[in-house]
């Protein structure tokens, strides 16, 4: 009776961390169609990613004081918060926007969305963990998927491979990031508290970036900065903090297969806002990463790391 009871608060927890990883990356796929149109007011991606992460700080600091969350960090935990939050968050998206000047946007978001692969390998290679048959099937199906989404068509070789490498690199420092989540002490802290000092930590990265070069656009109109407020509070606040969540609750490897419906919901709303092209391609890359998810929603507990008693004791320290 007690294994059943058991059983049941898995399984209820695997879906609430489903739930939540595909509300996270749902959001984060909407999100650049309002980041499209502050491009055409005089942002760019330096001062998008600035803001982004600077504007969920105040929030968050006053969510934390309301819900009475310390403010002090350990040692430990401000070191993971700048190793993980700058050196595997902010560089994320500071190559990937970088790749955007050698290759398309396409090709180099595509070649971005391989992170799920890099997730799998490196959680292999350094945690030792097992990938089981099925989830190495929606590996398969969401690398062949993300392909269909690849456009090729930029320049010679020799001029999109810095754009290739970048893109490459920011999948890769991507995985480090959600391994790193899963890893970590990190897992544990408060949801919020995590948020609140990434963001933190990532905008003075970014202000650091910007001094030799000065890209960021510190005058943008009203309306610019009424929609980077939006695309924060949407992604540095509310698709960051249940993607930790979602993470806890099914390891960074399943996290980031859920992770790929992304790049639909970002080709449904350019498709249905924006009006952009729905191509043959696109439309079969959808499908086949939605095959992807599915599998991952079929594997059970061969994709689900299940929780030990000495897992949950530690969880309620």
């Amino acid at each position: 009776m007690q294994s059943n009871r058991a059983k049941y608060k898995c399984t209820g927890s695997t879906a609430k961390g489903i739930l939540m990883t595909c509300i996270s990356a749902s959001l984060f796929g909407i999100t650049p169609v309002l980041a499209s149109k502050t491009y055409e007011m005089g942002s760019n991606a330096l001062t998008l990613t600035f803001y982004r992460n600077l504007m969920a700080v105040p929030v968050l600091l006053i969510l934390m004081a309301v819900r009475k969350i310390p403010f002090s960090l350990t040692r430990k935990e401000f070191l993971l918060l700048c190793g993980i939050g700058v050196g595997f968050r902010a560089s994320t998206t500071f190559m990937l926007y970088a790749s955007y000047d050698y290759v398309g946007i396409g090709t180099a978001t595509t070649l971005h969305f391989l992170y799920p692969l890099f997730t799998a390998l490196l959680s292999l290679l350094v945690f030792k963990e097992k990938l089981g048959i099925k989830r190495c099937c929606a590996l398969g199906l969401a690398v062949i998927g993300v392909a269909f989404f690849a456009d090729l068509t930029g320049g010679s070789l020799t001029s999109m491979l810095p754009g290739l490498v970048l893109a490459i690199a920011s999948s890769m420092t991507y995985s480090g990031f959600l391994t790193g989540m899963e890893h970590t002490a990190l897992k544990d802290m408060d949801a919020t508290k995590v948020s609140c000092y990434m963001a933190l930590s990532n905008a003075l990265a970014i202000l650091c970036v910007n001094i030799p070069i000065g890209e960021i656009n510190f005058l943008l109109p009203p309306k610019a900065m009424a929609y980077t407020f939006i695309v924060s509070i949407c992604t540095s606040f509310f698709a960051f903090a249940l993607l930790q969540l979602g993470i806890r609750e099914l390891g960074a490897t399943t996290a980031s297969i859920f992770c790929l419906l992304e790049p639909i919901t970002s080709v449904l709303a350019g498709w249905l806002i924006l009006k952009e092209e729905m191509t043959a391609g696109k439309a079969a890359g959808c499908l086949l990463v939605l095959g992807a998810v599915t599998v991952a929603l079929l594997s059970g507990k061969e994709s689900i790391p299940q929780s030990s008693p000495a897992n949950v004791e530690n969880k309620g320290e």
